[in-house]
């Protein structure tokens, strides 16, 4: 193994690049107290989908990838985990070893099932060790930014744990991938557009929007996203599609227990010509509404009809008293329904096919 590419954490900067960093030098410090300074690890995200060839990665014994929404959109991390799995497809193949430990999932933020590419489904390193599942709950992200004593203990736990797993990986001796090799693999997953973050390269808000993508003053939108945290990674899926078209977003996130379903959305509303409201069996079922609840708080004012841009996201039926409200009904987040989700949030005439008022329980 090449002591210079140890190991290798694939990540897209838009999750977070203090904490990233911060996990990336914690787990590079705890393999050199075990293995020797001269042990170095490779950090993805300063790269660029066009320098994967030529990267760390070819070369890596063990991959790292911490995964999320952005990083199933982020067509880079989607190259790097398909030169991995390449790469440990050929010492299967030559050697007759299955060797899925060089490949280690970690989950920095939670995704729901639904957003799991099928080529990570049916990848035998998903989801990665069993002794990482409690992570998929909350994501190691949390661990990595949360000032409290106790999280801080779990987080250096897994750090230590992890170590032990790279380590017995890194035996497997994983041969080097050629440039051009590395050239011709398709990426596992991920879109041209990429992933939202700061400083992503090949990434940037239009300078000059497309006309159905401005509002009447020709600028961007403001819109803000209302939803329950069961649905964390469909608003940072939305979140990103938004970003890319140069629409300022805010998530809002309801305060359940703590706010009515008006008031979340009253919250929302502030300062936001369209609020993407997240329709699901989590949000319809999340605190006490009444019915009324629901007509109050869906039904436009005659002055402003278009601020409501209502996203359902399942088969959940919705409330007898929201049975009025136009739905936009998502089918998945491949790149057919990110343009839908992009019309809808501009379609002031109300000419994007919506759902009118099926689905009501």
């Amino acid at each position: 193994m090449d002591p210079s590419a140890f190991f290798y954490t694939s990540c897209t900067r838009g999750d977070g690049w203090p904490a990233l960093t911060r996990f990336h030098a914690d787990l590079e410090y705890r393999l050199r107290a075990q293995e020797g300074y001269g042990i170095s690890g490779a950090l993805g995200a300063a790269t660029n989908p066009d320098t994967v060839p030529s990267s760390a990665i070819t070369r890596a014994g063990v991959m790292i990838a911490l995964y999320s929404p952005r990083y199933f959109l982020d067509r880079g991390c989607g190259l790097e985990w398909a030169v991995i799995q390449s790469r440990m497809r050929r010492r299967a193949n030559v050697e007759g070893v299955q060797v899925p430990g060089c490949l280690l999932p970690v989950c920095w933020k939670p995704v729901s099932e639904r957003l799991i590419p099928q080529e990570v489904r049916r990848s035998e390193s998903f989801p990665g060790p069993g002794a990482f599942d409690w992570l998929r709950e909350q994501g190691l992200e949390a661990l990595v930014s949360s000032s409290d004593p106790g999280a801080d203990e779990r987080y250096y736990v897994f750090v230590e744990q992890l170590t032990k797993s790279i380590l017995e990986a890194g035996r497997a001796g994983l041969a080097p991938l050629g440039a051009d090799e590395a050239r011709d693999t398709l990426p596992a997953f991920g879109s041209a557009h990429g992933a939202a973050g700061p400083a992503r390269p090949g990434l940037r808000v239009p300078e000059q929007p497309d006309p159905r993508h401005e509002s009447p003053a020709g600028e961007p939108r403001s819109v803000a996203i209302s939803y329950v945290g069961a649905d964390q990674a469909w608003a940072d899926w939305m979140d990103d599609v938004l970003s890319e078209e140069g629409h300022t977003v805010r998530q809002r996130r309801r305060r359940v227990g703590r706010e009515t379903l008006s008031q979340a959305v009253e919250r929302a509303r502030d300062g936001a010509d369209r609020v993407v409201v997240v329709f699901s069996r989590s949000y319809f079922d999340a605190g006490d509404t009444a019915p009324t609840d629901w007509e109050a708080a869906f039904t436009p004012p005659a002055s402003d009809p278009s601020w409501l841009v209502a996203v359902q996201i399942d088969a959940a039926p919705r409330p007898v008293l929201v049975r009025g409200v136009k739905v936009l009904a998502l089918e998945g987040s491949g790149p057919d329904q990110a343009e839908r989700l992009r019309e809808g949030v501009m379609d002031t005439a109300g000419t994007v096919p919506r759902d009118p008022a099926g689905g009501a329980r």
